[in-house]
Formats: structure tokens, sequence, C-alpha cells
């Protein structure tokens, strides 16, 4: 199953979570989180959307001793001078990752929300700036950016160009009440698969899922391309074995192939060989003294 996999850090670059009015992704966000945290990763968050005793309300103590986060809600437009935090100056990738600094091992960056991002800075320049954090580091290690969409906040022409940057996209719905995430997960030989499962977040931010709704979507199956063709593609046997005996057009006869082989003394030579339907009349071969 996809989710469980991507909450255990199988999936890394970037990594979209998309939620709705109806349904929170935060829970998800936190759950991500602490797997990192459990794997003994650099977990940088960067807050936007709300204070950091908001969003670390509900984690363990251990968890949020083990977060670095960026203040990016106290000051974005840089009216006050203190306390130090993130303008939208920083939102860069030299500001983030001298925020992020150079040391190795896997690293998890986390914007929250992507959707205050969007909304003040310009597409194109956030496009670049989520493609080139998640692009693999020269230095040892790898890097996962975390990202939190509101998609009911965006113009619908919005989340397709984001969605395509996404090595996975988690998608949170709730028909009939029951959370459920349909997971897209592009593997690096560019196979893209695609997961949806119920699931439910546990206390200590685990993952319960639902096995028996986990599924692929029916577009995964396989397509029979010549079933609404007004012609036929197939041929029957009958068809088949006249294809396979008929002799094709040009084919050199054993006399012509033994005559190449031996050098020409500068004579010209010329070779008929007749069709099968043409009428044998030795007298007139070329059936040209029928006036």
């Amino acid at each position: 199953m996809l989710l469980p996999a991507v909450v255990s850090g199988a999936a890394r670059g970037l990594t979209l979570l998309t939620d709705s009015a109806t349904i929170s992704g935060r829970r998800v966000l936190h759950s991500l989180i602490v797997a990192a945290v459990q794997r003994a990763e650099r977990v940088h968050v960067f807050t936007y959307e709300t204070p950091e005793e908001e969003f670390l309300e509900g984690l363990p103590q251990e968890i949020s001793s083990s977060l670095t986060l960026h203040d990016g809600f106290s000051n974005p437009l840089s009216w006050e001078t203190t306390p130090p935090s993130l303008t939208l100056r920083d939102l860069s990738v030299q500001g983030i990752r001298q925020q992020v600094g150079d040391a190795g091992g896997p690293l998890t960056i986390v914007l929250d929300s992507l959707s205050w991002i969007l909304a003040r800075c310009p597409l194109t320049s956030v496009c670049r700036l989520l493609r080139e954090l998640s692009a693999p580091r020269s230095e040892p290690g790898d890097t996962c950016v975390v990202a939190l969409l509101h998609a009911d906040l965006h113009d619908p022409a919005v989340l397709p160009s984001v969605r395509l940057l996404a090595d996975t996209d988690i998608h949170l719905t709730d028909p009939g009440g029951k959370a459920t995430a349909t997971v897209t997960h592009r593997n690096p030989s560019g196979r893209v698969v695609t997961h949806v499962q119920s699931f439910q977040v546990r206390d200590d931010f685990s993952l319960d899922t639902d096995s028996e709704d986990g599924r692929e979507p029916e577009h995964g199956a396989q397509v029979d391309p010549t079933i609404n063709l007004t012609f036929n593609l197939r041929l029957s046997e009958d068809e088949r074995a006249g294809r396979e005996s008929a002799t094709l057009p040009y084919t050199f006869t054993d006399s012509k192939k033994l005559s190449l082989l031996h050098s020409s003394s500068g004579s010209a030579r010329i070779f008929y060989d007749p069709d099968p339907s043409d009428a044998a009349d030795d007298e007139d071969p070329d059936d040209d003294l029928d006036v």
C-alpha cells in the first residue's frame, strides 16, 4: 500500500499533501513529521499559516524538541525588526537552504502551507522553488519536501501545475464521512502508480489503514485498443495461413540468385518471372503479338 510506504520514508523528492475545508490534512502532516523524526532525519518546518505554538499543539514533547522551526507567521512583511522572522524575501532556494544549513544526512523540509505561499508569490517562482528544493543534492543524504496545500482555495488551473511537480501526491477526501487518501506516486523510471485507501490517524500519529479498501483505480486495467475500431486489425487462421504462403513481390528465384553470383562477361541478360496468374503462352511470352 502506498500511504504507509510514503509515511515510512520510501518516497523522497516532493510530497504534496492536499486537503480541503471538509477534511484537514494537518494530522496526516504531523504523521509524516513524526515518522521522519523517528527515522532520525533532520526536520525543518517553515510555518507561514499558523503560529509555532498552534503548529506544535498535540505533538509529543520528544518530537517537538527534535524539530527546527522557522517562523514565517509573525512578521512576513518585515514590519517589525524583532523578533527575527522569515519574510517573503526569504522565500527562495538560497534563503531556505541558508536556514537549513549544510549538514549531511537525510533532510525533510516542511512548508506550512503552500497555499499561503501561492497566494503571495507568482506561480512560476513557486514551481521553480519546489523543483530546486526537492532535487537530489550533491552532498550525502537526500531531501524530502512536504508541502500542505488547500485545494479548494486555488484556481483549478493552479493545482495541475503544482501536482505535475510532485513525486508523490496525497489527496485527502471524505466520501460518506470516511477519510480516504488517493496516493499517486511517480517512480524514478517514470511509471505512475495510484492507490486509494481509507485511513485513520491514531493518537500517537501513526496510521491505521483499511486494507480492504486499498485498490487500484479502474483506469489502471489493461484496455484493448482495437475494441472500438470500425475496421478489423485481426486475422483469422485461414487469412494468416494465406499471408504466410504468399510469395512476396520481387523475390529472387534460384536461377536469378545463381546468375548474380557469377561474374558477368559484359553481356546483359533479362530475367522474367511470370506471376502465378499469368497465362502460359510460349509463342508470345510478352503478349505483344495480339493486335
